[in-house]
């Protein structure tokens, strides 16, 4: 298996574009999920976190982390919108690895991300920071 790409990746190095776009039956899931009278509504629109949460998924699988012998922490998350995201809505999302250190045997890693609608116009962007350890490093 050859190493992840956490491993050699450079600052600047890009990841997507990634379709975030969250379909209802997803945004029903999710809202049951994590549903109760504490969870605000968004009517029509996302939680902008399930719209994260699609883009970590597709940059946790390119920078190879899914290997059983890796452990990863998310050690912060950064969000800002624009706007609202309907659901249904076309949303890419293209990260760029900000940082990426070697600490005692450990990465410490900060990919920031930019949400953009079908238009290319930018709608959000998040920054999210892990720390991978593990003997695939």
């Amino acid at each position: 298996m050859p190493p992840p790409l956490i491993s050699s990746a450079e600052i600047g190095h890009e990841f997507g574009p990634y379709d975030v776009t969250i379909p209802n039956a997803r945004a029903e899931s999710y809202a049951e999920a994590v549903g109760g009278d504490e969870s605000p509504a968004y009517g029509d629109s996302l939680a902008p976190m399930m719209v994260v949460a699609a883009a970590l998924t597709e940059l946790i699988e390119e920078l190879g982390l899914f290997s059983g012998s890796l452990q990863t922490v998310h050690a912060g998350q950064e969000v800002n919108w624009s706007r609202p995201i309907k659901i249904g809505e076309k949303v890419n999302a293209t990260g760029r690895l900000s940082a990426n250190s070697v600490r005692r045997g450990n990465h410490f890693a900060t990919v920031n991300v930019s949400y953009t609608d079908e238009n290319g116009m930018e709608v959000g962007t998040s920054s999210t920071t892990i720390i991978v350890t593990g003997e695939d490093l």
